[in-house]
């Protein structure tokens, strides 16, 4: 690392040593897949980086001074294209189908990019991030692509979740696998980050699955004020008014407290069938004083209606009615309706 490079996370040190001894033979495609939150974007950024550096050091790594190193920190390198989601407002951006994705036009404007040679007479780069975001058109352009490829365009493709992308894009893609880090490991490099009491860096990495860079932003103000106002209604209810809750979380973005619900129902399911709850490990007396209340069934039944309202958190058509409708129907749990 030079002092012109942003240091990685320490447990992406080893993988990226991997990912340059492959540079004399590497595959036209690499699918970086693994758990969200552990950095795997800022892996494929840095691998991408020490490929188009012109003066790269003795191990491969980017020099950060040469022109090339200049140019993609300023996200203007001619030989690299990043592709990420749009968001789809369907006209309005409050429909129920609004999500962010990757169309197949971003696919297709790579056609002349991949059809010339590279600029600085090396390799050219493509980072989609994250491949899942694809569409299905998108991602059938991208197979014509990929069964053609270029001899020198490289394609990263970063997944959190691999079974989304087609087989058929999957099995063009040589798999580079990252795991979470070592928890201690992911614990110090917290601290450092955020400072802070351990107990409280230890909940943040409980909730995040051990992923610390989820861990991080769920340390943000905004989601730690989501995450204190799920967890006291997630606790109080059903012994305190469903509409305190939602009147409090209709002012917070549906998408920091709906997946802060959905942790605390997984581990109320997991409780219910005698596991021990892992996202929220304190609140286990009270995981299991509500198992009692409800059966799994029901759990379950609300978790699948949760997810498929994944789609709308982004722009929901009246927050304060969705959570009104959520913590009602989790209210429900304990009712037997």
């Amino acid at each position: 690392m030079t002092e012109n490079q942003v240091a990685l996370p320490p447990w992406l040190d080893a993988p990226l040593a991997s990912l340059l001894a492959m540079h004399a033979s590497l595959p036209h495609a690499l699918l970086l897949q693994g758990p969200r939150g552990i950095g795997k974007g800022l892996l494929a950024e840095r691998f991408a980086q020490c490929l188009l550096c012109e003066a790269p050091l003795p191990n491969g790594q980017a020099c950060g001074h040469c022109d090339a190193c200049g140019w993609f920190r300023a996200a203007n390198h001619p030989d690299f294209r990043r592709i990420s989601p749009l968001v789809d407002d369907e006209g309005s951006g409050k429909s129920e189908r609004s999500r962010r994705e990757i169309k197949i036009d971003q696919i297709r404007a790579l056609g002349d990019f991949v059809g010339i040679g590279a600029h600085r007479a090396g390799r050219k780069l493509v980072l989609i991030d994250p491949a899942e975001a694809m569409n299905m058109p998108a991602a059938n352009a991208l197979l014509k692509t990929l069964e053609e490829p270029s001899g020198d365009t490289v394609f990263l493709l970063v997944c959190g979740n691999a079974g989304a992308l087609p087989a058929t894009v999957r099995s063009r893609c040589v798999p580079f696998k990252l795991s979470s880090p070592d928890a201690a490991l992911a614990q110090t490099w917290l601290q450092g980050a955020l400072g802070g009491e351990p107990s409280l860096i230890g909940q943040w990495l409980a909730l995040a699955d051990g992923a610390p860079l989820r861990a991080r932003d769920f340390a943000e103000p905004a989601a730690s004020a989501a995450y204190r106002m799920v967890l006291q209604a997630g606790a109080d209810i059903p012994e305190n008014p469903v509409m305190k809750s939602a009147e409090g979380l209709a002012s917070v973005p549906a998408a920091l407290w709906v997946p802060l619900l959905q942790a605390w129902i997984g581990d109320l399911a997991r409780v219910s069938v005698q596991a021990a709850p892992v996202r929220f490990p304190a609140q286990a007396p009270r995981l299991r004083a509500q198992a009692k209340r409800t059966s799994l069934g029901h759990i379950m039944g609300l978790a699948q209606w949760l997810n498929r309202q994944t789609p709308i958190l982004e722009h929901p058509l009246n927050a304060r009615l969705l959570a009104e409708d959520v913590w009602l129907r989790y209210e429900a749990l304990f009712s037997g309706a």
